[in-house]
């Protein structure tokens, strides 16, 4: 009772803030962003640490900031030369480690790569939903799907959950969590887009029935999000990324589902919806 209160406190103070600066959007959104997805790298880098890899931290730190920064300034126009850059200079870096002694370089330069990649390529996604058409409206219906599908795992999963989805890699996960998650996901998403529709006369070109669509295809996959980071997680010996956030772990914790629902919210939207 004492985790589960304090992860309602601290939800019922994260999640306003999280909309006003969604609502604000432009330089506010994108710095904030921005900054989350360094944290969240820099917890990272501390998990790969405690299994003896050694990545480029400042480099794959600032593949995560120039990442960021090309996503909110040109989109996806230089992404692609940033990560060649990124990539020479991964590589000449762990060379030189390599040959000042470091044991394991190529597993080094594998773990600098997944930190710019996994962190900044995939979690600049985040400032690209926003950018859309009707962006607001947009990320205001795929975060909070991802809340209520994470809430209804959690529910369904603590109270009735029996059968493990994928014991070696997360053992508290069950598959009811699982399905718990795709129905309050699903119902989720239905209500906020009718309450965006009749209310709020958002404008968004998708019906209740869309959006109950929308959120059940986000609440299929964002599990992959925390189980990728509980795969990392679990030979470090961890359970939580940081403990910044009672109740909820660090900012790694906290972004690991979006890191997969804003592309794949993105993309569907970008092509079934405008």
């Amino acid at each position: 009772m004492p985790d589960l209160f304090r992860r309602t406190v601290v939800t019922l103070i994260i999640v306003p803030l999280a909309l006003l600066v969604i609502y604000y959007g432009g330089y506010l959104y994108q710095a904030v962003i921005i900054l989350l997805l360094c944290l969240a790298a820099w917890e990272y880098d501390s998990l790969l640490k405690k299994v003896n890899l050694q990545p480029a931290i400042p480099l794959a730190i600032f593949g995560v900031l120039v990442l960021g920064l090309a996503r909110s300034f040109y989109q996806f126009a230089n992404s692609s030369f940033l990560l060649v850059l990124l990539l020479f200079l991964m590589a000449a870096w762990h060379i030189i480690h390599h040959e000042k002694g470091a044991p394991n370089p190529g597993a080094d330069f594998g773990a600098s790569i997944s930190i710019a990649v996994y962190i900044g390529f995939l979690g600049s996604y985040l400032i690209s939903l926003r950018e859309l058409p009707g962006g607001m409206w947009w990320t205001y219906l795929v975060l909070p799907t991802v809340w209520i599908a994470d809430s209804g795992a959690y529910l369904l999963g603590t109270t009735i959950g029996k059968n493990k989805l994928a014991p070696k890699t997360s053992p508290n996960k069950t598959w009811e969590g699982y399905f718990g998650g795709l129905i309050f996901g699903s119902l989720g998403s239905l209500g906020l887009a009718l309450l965006f529709e009749r209310v709020f006369n958002a404008g968004l070109p998708i019906s209740p029935i869309q959006g109950a669509l929308l959120g059940l295809v986000i609440s299929a996959f964002i599990p992959l999000g925390d189980l990728t980071e509980s795969m990392i997680k679990r030979p470090a010996g961890e359970k939580d990324s940081g403990n910044i956030l009672p109740g909820h772990g660090g900012f790694f914790d906290r972004l690991d589902s979006l890191f997969w629902a804003a592309p794949i919210g993105y993309y569907l939207i970008l092509h079934l919806f405008i």
